[in-house]
């Protein structure tokens, strides 16, 4: 798996570039997965549904499933004593893809997308090589740089 670390411009342009390139990447037979950082104190299940009042109640887990999909929501507590989880143990937690695109984490990222406050410029790094500069509507030049890198750029067993 190779971690594509995404930072810089706002949430929503982050995640708007993930979207993008997600579905660049999936166009080329590439399996793809998100690490989304949803900060301190984001609520990711929907107030009034069963797995959120659950939560709510002081289960410390609460795994929510259906035919198409699961999610597990782990309560870790009060914010201020527990800090993000490490990122090697949440990367361990997906299962093995081409690469994860990680909006707003980009702490032992291959390759980075920095997004220029103001503007709508992407700039792609990786390792020492200088970096390339694309315009955010172009996410297929972008994904093309993400595929093509070089072999020594930082890969997650």
């Amino acid at each position: 798996m190779t971690l594509v670390g995404i930072r810089g411009g706002g949430d929503g342009e982050q995640a708007e570039l993930a979207r993008l390139l997600l579905g660049e990447l999936k166009a080329r037979g590439l399996s793809v997965s998100v690490l989304a950082y949803a900060g301190a104190s984001a609520d990711i299940d929907i107030p009034g549904k069963d797995s959120y009042e659950h939560r709510r109640a002081g289960a410390r887990e609460v795994l929510a499933v259906s035919r198409l999909r699961w999610a597990l929501v782990h309560e870790a507590g009060v914010a201020d004593n527990h800090p993000r989880p490490d990122l090697d143990a949440l990367l361990a937690r997906l299962k093995p893809v081409d690469y994860v695109l990680a909006p707003g984490i980009t702490e032992n990222a291959g390759i980075t997308l920095d997004l220029a406050a103001g503007s709508d410029a992407v700039q792609a790094a990786h390792g020492n090589r200088p970096a390339t500069v694309f315009r955010l509507d172009m996410a297929g030049q972008i994904a093309d740089f993400i595929v093509t890198s070089p072999a020594e750029k930082h890969s997650i067993p």
